[in-house]
């Protein structure tokens, strides 16, 4: 008589059994209790109208409705249009909206819930890989994480949150980018650079110049299409130059170290064959540090928005680094050393004010 296979087998051909296995250990409830303690007071705390942001993000709750979606398409010239407007116009933003606000919510409150929930998904997906109490850390205290756009840079949050359930849970990081650009347009340079990456086949050695070389045309094409379809940005980001120096370049560069060190320690197999989604982010995140350094030059105020992607990033490719030999020791201790860095300079400036009321 055949014996039948023993449930708890039945993850083995899926994915890493993350989650479920996570929280029977004490990393696990550790990690689940603090992001429980995270997302209460998130949702509890008052956000106050001098909060960065709030005003604007209120107006967008009590603006869009499906009138707002009739005027929309009914103003739209062509198919071609509409596809453009997908991304410019962030209609998966506008969408999130109408459907929050079908609940029959203040605006406030669907702000609010906004937050909760964009930050659950990165939570979510942060817990799917490795070591997700580092990865939850790096999250909290990174600047651009929590602190900005996971508090009051929402859309910008709530794109990247799709953008990496997509990829880290559905092993999709194409088509999340692509859903994160219709969220926040500044997603596209993310999702061409993916595409690119997975186009030029496995081999690392080949995907990772054609995606630094595409980051480069980027950059250079950006000012032109920002021209052409930037429409309200362009009076919105003017004098943004000011804020790219050279010492952000500098720090973003070495946040590379992160992707560098993911993509050196991965399996040979895994350098030769079908890459993984966390291959294919590590490649961008290189690419779009190119795409950084090219814009210094060419395209200033094209770095806003997008370099946050690259310390974002950061709590997911930690988790995945190993200390194999003095060399990876000491680049892991630069990479920390100027997240401390950023940190500390960030917090001089009283960006964590509203986190530690």
């Amino acid at each position: 008589m055949t014996k039948a296979l023993p449930l708890q087998n039945s993850d083995a051909t899926g994915p890493r059994s993350p989650t479920r296995k996570l929280f029977t250990t004490p990393t696990g409830w550790l990690f689940l209790l603090l992001a429980s303690c995270v997302l209460y007071y998130l949702a509890t705390a008052d956000r106050p109208s001098t909060l960065p942001d709030q005003a604007n993000y209120v107006t967008y709750f009590e603006i869009t409705n499906w009138q707002w979606v009739v005027d929309y398409f009914s103003q739209s010239t062509s198919a071609l249009n509409l596809a453009i407007g997908l991304v410019t116009d962030e209609l998966g933003w506008r969408t999130w909206i109408i459907l929050v606000n079908s609940l029959g919510v203040s605006p406030e409150t669907g702000v609010r819930i906004t937050v909760v929930f964009l930050n659950a998904l990165v939570f979510y997906t942060l817990s799917r890989l490795s070591r997700p109490l580092l990865g939850l850390l790096l999250w909290l205290v990174i600047p651009s994480a929590l602190a900005i756009v996971g508090l009051f840079q929402i859309r910008q949050g709530f794109a990247f949150a799709v953008a990496m359930l997509v990829a880290i849970s559905f092993k999709r990081p194409i088509l999340g980018a692509l859903l994160a650009s219709a969220i926040h347009t500044t997603f596209a340079v993310p999702a061409i650079l993916l595409i690119v990456t997975r186009m030029s086949g496995p081999k690392l050695k080949i995907a990772l110049p054609a995606a630094s070389v595409s980051a480069i045309l980027v950059a250079m094409a950006g000012r032109v299409l920002f021209q052409d379809y930037g429409g309200r940005r362009i009076a919105e980001y003017a004098g943004y130059e000011a804020g790219f120096t050279i010492r952000l370049l500098i720090l973003m560069i070495t946040y590379g170290i992160a992707s560098a060190m993911v993509l050196y320690q991965m399996p040979t197999e895994d350098k030769t064959s079908q890459p993984p989604s966390l291959r294919e982010l590590a490649i961008m995140h290189i690419a779009l540090i190119v795409y950084l350094a090219a814009a210094f030059l060419v395209f200033p105020f094209g770095k806003d928005r997008v370099f946050y992607y690259v310390s974002l990033l950061l709590p997911y490719f930690a988790q995945e680094i190993k200390v194999r030999n003095p060399v990876s020791l000491w680049m892991l201790l630069v990479l920390y050393l100027m997240i401390a860095a950023e940190v500390a300079l960030e917090e001089a400036k009283g960006l964590y004010v509203y986190l530690l009321q």
